[in-house]
């Protein structure tokens, strides 16, 4: 069914509603869970789940000594919570991926770095990612590219 389908039977029962709005939720709704699979059968393909992928490259994409704060790392990922944060954490660490250790200076403080094991993985999954992911936007030329990435950022804002 296309989102035209779902705006009109929509719209047969309650004329009120905005057909364009109703097309422009199915369409964001349908890509996104496209885009999610992806993500994930992509993750799962390395031994990860996303989240897990988000953190190793959020440590990666701060650059040398791909190091952060427990606060700094929550902060830049896409994780809900601390504990959601310390969850991944563990699974990492247990696949030797992450690093945990106390700050010398403020012990209160946690700082994780990637393992070398970790920086290997990620490096390489990093353009093999964005590789995979660009697949889904092949249908559209450069031009239509920038003109998504411009009215995405809008509504971002």
């Amino acid at each position: 069914m296309t989102s035209k389908q779902v705006a009109d039977q929509w719209l047969s029962i309650n004329k009120e509603l905005d057909g364009n709005i109703i097309e422009l939720v199915t369409l964001f709704v349908r890509f996104g869970t496209s885009l999610s699979d992806a993500r994930s059968h992509f993750c799962k393909k390395h031994g990860l789940n996303p989240s897990e992928f988000d953190v190793l490259a959020t440590l990666y994409r701060s650059g040398e000594p791909y190091e952060l704060t427990a606060k700094a790392l929550k902060e830049q990922t896409l994780l809900p919570s601390s504990g959601a944060l310390s969850n991944r954490l563990e699974r990492l660490e247990a696949k030797d991926l992450v690093v945990r250790k106390h700050d010398l200076v403020d012990k209160r403080s946690v700082k994780i770095s990637l393992s070398k094991q970790g920086l290997g993985l990620v490096s390489s999954m990093g353009p093999e990612f964005f590789g995979e992911m660009a697949t889904l936007f092949a249908v559209l030329t450069n031009e239509q590219r920038q003109s998504l990435l411009s009215l995405m950022s809008s509504l971002q804002s």
